[in-house]
Formats: structure tokens, sequence, C-alpha cells
């Protein structure tokens, strides 16, 4: 999966999240996206590595920096699905 279609999830969850839906949002899905997410930033960062061009490795830690946002931004909303689970 890639970044843009990882974001897009989370952007519809958040959106369900705004709706008062959270009923709606499975933890594992969060999960998933997360694991996800976490292999991309994984790829991404071998990938970097192994770059020999400044400016190629200067594009891939613009999207290393995605990636570590999108993980955040889902970690978040895991936290904050749990937390409406237990009300």
């Amino acid at each position: 999966m890639d970044l843009s279609k990882s974001t897009e999830k989370l952007d519809k969850y958040y959106d369900r999240l705004n709706k008062g839906k959270t009923q709606k949002i499975k933890p594992s899905h969060v999960e998933k996206v997360i694991r996800k997410l976490s292999a991309k930033r994984e790829m991404l960062q071998a990938e970097r590595a192994e770059s020999k061009k400044a400016s190629k490795k200067t594009r891939l830690e613009g999207k290393i920096a995605t990636a570590s946002e999108q993980i955040d931004r889902a970690t978040w909303l895991l936290n904050k699905i749990s937390e409406t689970d237990k009300e």
C-alpha cells in the first residue's frame, strides 16, 4: 500500500470519528494500516541508505517523514477508539 492510499484510509477514519461513528472503525483495521505504514517506512529508510544521489535522499526523507506523521495519526486514532470503546 503506498502512502497516499494509507493516508486516504486514515482520512476516512478521521471523518467517521468526527461524525461520531467510531463504532464503525475497527481497531484491527487501524492496526493493519499502522503495520503497512511501518513496513513502508522501513523500506524507504533502506532505500535511502542505499541511495547515492543527494536529491533522491532528500525526496526519500520527505516520504519517511510523511510515513512517520501518518503512523502518529493512526496511533492517536487507535488510542481514541480504545477510549471510546471503554465508555
